[in-house]
């Protein structure tokens, strides 16, 4: 079989979603950094109003309307703007667009694994350097790289750099700067205005996490319009669905709901941070929707792992260095937190 496969692909780790368990199962599900909200009502009322004939009919293939509405939103020309399957397929355009094969895709780790299945993928050479606690010190993007991958704040401990810090790297990046902001509305800065700024910084969002839309997968790169201008020549034609495309429009007409349920979590991670932490968790300050818990005693954060799943709470291990200390626990509601704090108690003997 091998004779018929590119031999990096053979090798390779492809990417592991996060385990999906069948609803039946009770699991409380905080493994994959989903809302634990609804999306906003409007998209109720869209659902309802959607004539099932119309799927028979090809959807916009730029998505002009929601980009129109995403550039009012942030104050940027539609043409600054391309939407994708979800931010992963934003990231595949980026990376086919701008590096070729056996050109540098740089990246710190931990971060998002994605990034370095999609540099695989595309043939190009891996430049990577480790970034460790207290996460205040990362080396500089390399010369190299053609495209430097920055996920702020961070995936999957939850960290992020001052904006004072990503404009340095982003000076300093001779290649393609790409900020990752798949968490940023949880945090208290971000680097749209370093679009303005500088011709080399990317800026991919998604509504996956802030808009409770993980299941319509839409995401988007904020660029120069000549970058935009490249990148749709390499996006599949149909990329975003008419569903989707309808119902993210709807999702973002309705920004105090969206306020109001961002505020919900981060008033959550900030309250059980303090709690975990006074137990003796050690914990590391997230500006995302989830927190890298670990116990007292290093390398343990597989057997955390198991321990927090055999009392039905799900999380994200990864045996990975830097991250085998802890899991990644998405933040729920407050109700749904309280359950994981006392499990938290109930089990800290066993790591102390």
């Amino acid at each position: 079989m091998t004779d018929y496969i590119r031999s990096s692909i053979a090798a390779m780790r492809g990417y592991v979603p996060g385990f999906q368990p069948d609803p039946s199962e009770n699991y409380l599900k905080l493994n994959s950094n989903e809302s634990p909200y609804p999306p906003s009502p409007r998209v109720r009322e869209v659902l309802r109003r959607t004539a099932y004939e119309d799927l028979r009919i090809y959807p916009d293939p730029v998505s002009l309307d929601l980009r129109q509405r995403l550039g009012a939103l942030y104050g940027f020309s539609p043409d600054q703007i391309i939407c994708g399957n979800g931010s992963d397929e934003i990231l595949n355009i980026i990376a086919r667009t701008f590096a070729g094969p056996g050109e540098a895709i740089g990246f710190h780790e931990p971060t998002f694994p994605l990034y370095r299945v999609l540099a695989t993928i595309n043939g190009n050479e891996i430049v990577s350097s480790a970034v460790r606690e207290p996460y205040d010190k990362p080396s500089l993007p390399p010369e190299n790289a053609k495209v430097f991958f920055l996920a702020n704040p961070n995936s999957p401990v939850g960290f992020g750099y001052s904006r004072t810090l990503v404009t340095e790297m982003a000076r300093k990046t001779r290649g393609i700067f790409v900020v990752d902001e798949a968490y940023v509305e949880f945090a208290a800065e971000n680097a749209l205005s370093l679009v303005r700024e500088m011709e080399n910084v990317v800026v991919v969002r998604t509504v996956s996490k802030s808009y409770s839309l993980a299941g319509v997968r839409l995401g988007y790169a904020i660029a120069h319009e000549k970058w935009i201008a490249e990148m749709l020549k390499v996006k599949d034609p149909f990329n975003v669905t008419r569903l989707t495309q309808a119902i993210v429009a709807a999702a973002l007409e309705d920004q105090e709901y969206f306020r109001e349920k961002i505020r919900e979590v981060v008033d959550t991670r900030d309250w059980f941070f303090g709690e975990a932490k006074a137990l003796g968790y050690r914990m590391v300050s997230s500006r995302a929707n989830f927190l890298f818990p670990q116990p007292p005693r290093k390398g343990r954060g597989k057997t955390f792992f198991e321990a927090l799943f055999r009392r039905k709470i799900l999380t994200r291990y990864y045996d990975e260095e830097g991250l085998r200390d802890g899991v990644r626990l998405t933040i729920g509601t407050r109700e749904e937190m309280e359950k994981v704090l006392k499990v938290f108690r109930e089990i800290l003997p066993e790591f102390s």
